[in-house]
């Protein structure tokens, strides 16, 4: 499987992906500032409390970056499985004397590793940086404590498998038509309805854990059902 694995970074040249990831990294930061610094434009705002504190901040970001990495993952996977299973593509990785299933967990753990790893690292970067700038130019009424930081790490690593699975998701529907414009509005559809659950659902851990659940082994019946039909697949 490593040697699958290894052979798909080569071919699909993740490396390209990275550069994407650090653009959405940058543009994260720079809306976790404005997030900050919305409440002092409008103080008597009702609306503005929404991002005061802590507390409000760290899931609303989180769930944000969670959705632009949904339609990376979705953007991975359109290369790594739709376009490598489509017309007469699919006569090479057949060729291989490998099982279809390892050939397309390999795709599957190439791309859901990816999207995992660089949605931590990002945020884990974002808020070291902010947490930074906070001690010298502070936007938010409380120090940015360890406390906070482990919240939003934890919250990241949530929404990090959320979206590897959103992206699963999108996948499989878009595998129907062999469709990448399907599968990418797929993610976009299912990042935004997501987004409009969990910004209600992150204030209330066991609940934002419920639902993580959900998605995944959503996720997880969707891998499983687009390994059988790969499995059974024909060459067009």
């Amino acid at each position: 499987m490593l040697k699958l694995i290894k052979l798909e970074l080569e071919r699909n040249h993740v490396r390209t992906y990275v550069t994407p990831s650090i653009i959405i990294a940058l543009s994260m930061l720079g809306i976790l500032y404005l997030f900050a610094y919305l409440p002092q434009l409008e103080p008597d705002d009702k609306d503005m409390q929404l991002f005061i504190g802590y507390n409000n901040l760290i899931p609303l970001f989180a769930v944000l970056n969670m959705a632009a990495f949904c339609v990376l993952s979705a953007v991975m996977y359109s290369k790594f499985i739709i376009d490598d299973y489509s017309g007469k593509r699919p006569l090479l990785l057949f060729s291989y004397p490998v099982s279809r299933k390892k050939i397309f967990l390999s795709k599957l753990s190439v791309v859901s590793i990816f999207t995992i790893l660089s949605l931590i690292i990002s945020d884990v970067l974002i808020f070291t940086i902010f947490g930074v700038t906070e001690r010298f130019i502070p936007l938010v009424n409380e120090p940015f404590t360890v406390a906070f930081m482990l919240l939003a790490l934890k919250t990241t690593i949530v929404m990090a498998f959320i979206s590897a699975s959103i992206g699963i998701i999108a996948v499989a529907i878009g595998f129907n038509k062999k469709s990448v414009p399907t599968t990418i509005v797929s993610a976009v559809l299912l990042g935004s309805l997501m987004c409009n659950i969990l910004v209600n659902a992150t204030l209330n851990i066991g609940t934002l854990y419920l639902i993580a659940l959900i998605v995944i082994i959503v996720g997880i019946l969707s891998s499983i059902n687009l390994m059988q039909k790969v499995h059974s697949m024909e060459v067009e």
